[in-house]
């Protein structure tokens, strides 16, 4: 159905329902003209409302009618796509019977969920991988892979679910929202790697009940234990029995065989396989119980080791079980042992460095090993070191970067922790591993409103596992000193991201940490925490945060802490229609500012005032406070609040009905923040062109400029406060209300199904 425009897919469908036109608006209650024009191609999009009442009208149910309201609204649906899951950069070998099994149950009508279990390295997510992408066409409503193995709280798997399906989190209730987003879907969730977050079980059986067309598949070393749950145990690869003599024709028969060579050929291309080579590639694997990732890590070792050795190496180990109680499953001592084998081939300082890249989250780069792990002296040159454990296939360098960043696999990880514990460094390594990143933090935090802004919200992203993993720590430990300067250094990351919910989860935590700090760093926690609350419109929490911080700021010797309060009190009045209360406050913003030099706050103090004055009718000092403003950012370098400043203007010149310095001063600031990719400032110049078009009764460009507005606004889950619409809304009901909601609509939907940079052309190039 999504492969047809939207006038052939109703008229597919009008026609298999046998109506008419007149027939099917009348049983929609919508004109037959709309019909008529989108049948002709006049109209390729409705407005959703519209869309909801066709698709009963047409008979259609569920998963049908998913598909035919993303058609009609204009919403490219291609989470289907194979792209989304993630390509392993090696072949699966020998795993047809499994394959088999676990296709036909998820094409089954009676499994909506199966768990593949078994112990690390027995190759759970590579199978559930290249099952996802072999029942693709069975799930139209698509396929989303959620790896979880960075996660440590229970808690964030509904968020990290909703980020892979494409729900924006605006508010608490994160388990509605995935209702929403998946009942009618016939789509497949594959949960990677779940067995340390159980206590999620419940979310999952949630979601089973609510959205009857989803399916998940899960991989896990433990059962979720849920009713409905269908398990299935991954075996080991396939090996020769023990009674059978291997032969060079047979090693690419069997798949555990067959995979120990292919790995081996891959570092010693001129291995010759004859029948000695054979044997004891047999007798390897036999020894390895058919272990996929043991298998990988042994092969690793040939070359270095000539193969009797790696044979006499883990007969060796896997007798005496080194390290290890005697009462585990032979698999699993196994895997624990070949790892814990390539550990013992490391030198000193390689085994140092491995133990403690284990409190990593989702991968490291070089610099954070050196600030870490330690210097040279405690493991040597971290290149060097980093490279050795590669070779070993202990630590894997991440594919498809410009930049060398690396992980490693959970197993391996696992063991790794256990011998940082054993060696009683984890509480010093965690702590290193959580300043780092708190210096990170920091060290970003000024540059994410100034030019170059997208290089550090890369590498925040790119290590947001760690972060989380360092805020966590600090919280669990009590740190409220580094918990709060988290907060504060990260509240602008989470809020230009439109990662408000989550932002607030963590600020919330921080401010909930037992413990003495600063007054000064309270104050500006509580700053942080309201900033993350205003564009989620939660004006009563914000007026509660100002008013502790303003106590607080008064115990501070930092000036600033008062000028933050005092910010979060006038944005509470001007949120709540009180503009002339809110000159006071902002008033004195600039005068502690004032006496402090040039700085990113006197700037915005001044954007403020002038926002107050505007609204209290002042325009003439409203302009001249913006002007203030523009001039210091200017001089800071920050591209985006100039162009934010640009856009007050522009509003003054709207309240002045000096159209063509509006537009011409909507248009800068629109292309300035483009530019930039800053989201939320698109949303506002292109708000502020519809109000410009609306102004002059261009019903189609105004429509089409708002309803683009409106869509960027939903995807980072931004709401503009009341003021920053008082001007600019008026307009736009005006001219909504002077033509059809047919027609208003149309334009709009047209505007909404627009990307940011397809709708900063069109609002530019006219």
């Amino acid at each position: 159905m999504t492969d047809e425009t939207l006038g052939v897919t109703l008229k597919k469908l009008r026609a298999a329902a046998g109506m008419t036109q007149e027939e099917l608006a009348d049983r929609a209650g919508i004109s037959a003209r709309t019909v008529s024009d989108v049948e002709r191609g006049l109209r390729t999009v409705v407005h959703g409302d519209t869309a909801r009442r066709l698709a009963p009208a047409l008979g259609l149910h569920d998963e049908e009618r998913a598909k035919f309201e993303a058609v009609a609204r204009g919403v490219v649906d291609d989470t289907h796509q194979l792209g989304d899951l993630p390509v392993p950069p090696t072949r699966l070998l020998g795993r047809a019977c499994e394959l088999e099994s676990i296709t036909a149950r998820l094409q089954g009508l009676d499994v909506r969920l199966l768990t593949l279990t078994g112990p690390g390295g027995i190759g759970k997510t590579r199978l559930a991988l290249e099952a996802a992408a072999q029942v693709h066409a069975r799930f139209g409503g698509g396929i989303f892979f959620v790896a979880l193995g960075e996660l440590r709280d229970a808690s964030l798997v509904a968020p990290e679910l909703a980020k892979v399906i494409g729900v924006v989190e605006t508010g608490p209730d994160v388990v509605g929202l995935l209702t929403r987003r998946l009942t009618g879907r016939q789509a497949l969730v594959v949960l990677d790697t779940f067995e340390h977050l159980i206590p999620a079980a419940p979310l999952i059986y949630t979601l089973m009940l609510k959205c009857p067309k989803t399916t998940f598949l899960v991989t896990s070393r433990t059962a979720l234990r849920l009713r409905g749950e269908h398990e299935f145990p991954v075996p080991p690869l396939e090996l020769p029995s023990t009674t059978r003599e291997a032969h060079p024709e047979d090693i690419h028969h069997w798949p555990a065989t067959e995979l120990f060579w292919e790995r081996a050929q891959a570092v010693r291309p001129d291995l010759d396989l004859n029948p000695e080579t054979a044997s004891l590639v047999t007798e390897i694997c036999r020894k390895l119980d058919g272990l996929p990732l043991a298998i990988e890590l042994a092969a690793a070792r040939v070359k270095h080791l000539p193969l009797a050795a790696i044979r006499e190496q883990l007969e060796h180990r896997l007798e005496f079980l080194v390290g290890g109680p005697l009462d585990l499953p032979l698999r699993q001592r196994a895997i624990r042992d070949t790892v814990g084998w390539s550990h013992d081939l490391l030198g000193p300082r390689e085994q140092t460095l491995l133990r403690r890249l284990s409190v990593f989250a989702g991968g490291w780069s070089l610099d954070a090993i050196k600030n870490v792990t330690g210097n040279v002296d405690e493991v040597g040159d971290a290149l060097d070191g980093i490279s050795a454990l590669v070779d070993q296939s202990l630590v894997v360098l991440e594919r498809n970067r410009t930049d060398a960043r690396y992980d490693m696999l959970d197993v391996v990880r696992e063991y790794a922790a256990a011998r940082l514990s054993d060696a009683g460094e984890t509480e010093e390594i965690e702590r290193r591993h959580a300043l780092h990143f708190l210096a990170l933090s920091e060290a970003a935090e000024p540059h994410l409103v100034r030019s170059g802004h997208q290089d550090w919200f890369q590498r925040l992203d790119v290590n947001r596992g760690n972060l989380r993993r360092g805020m966590a720590w600090t919280i669990d430990h009590g740190e409220t000193v580094l918990a709060l300067r988290y907060s504060v250094a990260l509240w602008r990351y989470w809020r230009q991201l439109g990662e408000f919910a989550e932002g607030r989860r963590w600020s919330d935590a921080t401010l909930a940490v037992a413990g003495n700090a600063p007054p000064s760093l309270q104050a500006k926690a509580l700053c942080a925490a309201a900033a993350l609350a205003f564009p989620q419109a939660d004006h009563v929490r914000m007026a509660e945060l100002a008013a502790e911080a303003i106590r607080l700021a008064h115990r501070s010797e930092d000036p600033m802490d008062l000028r933050n309060a005092l910010t979060v009190l006038g944005f509470v009045a001007m949120c709540q229609g009180r503009y002339t209360e809110a000159l006071e406050p902002y008033t004195e913003c600039v005068a502690i500012c004032g006496g402090l030099g040039i700085s990113w706050q006197l700037a915005t103090s001044h954007l403020n005032l002038g926002a107050a004055l505007l609204h209290c009718g002042r325009a003439d000092e409203a302009v001249a406070r913006f002007h203030d403003a523009l001039r210091l950012y200017r001089v800071l370098g920050d591209d985006i609040f100039a162009a934010r400043v640009l856009n007050h203007i522009a509003h003054a010149a709207l309240a002045d009905n000096d159209l063509a310095r509006a537009d011409r001063l909507a248009c800068e600031a629109l292309a300035s923040v483009a530019e930039q990719g800053e989201r939320q400032g698109i949303a506002e110049g292109l708000e502020t062109l519809a109000a410009v078009a609306a102004a002059r009764s261009a019903v189609e460009r105004a429509a089409t400029l708002a309803g683009a507005a409106a869509a960027i606004r939903e995807t980072i889950a931004s709401h503009a406060a009341p003021f920053d619409v008082a001007i600019t809304g008026p307009l736009l009901d005006k001219i909504k209300a002077s033509v059809s909601e047919e027609r208003w609509h149309r334009a709009w939907d047209r505007g909404a199904a627009l990307d940011s940079a397809a709708a900063v052309a069109y609002a530019l190039a006219n």
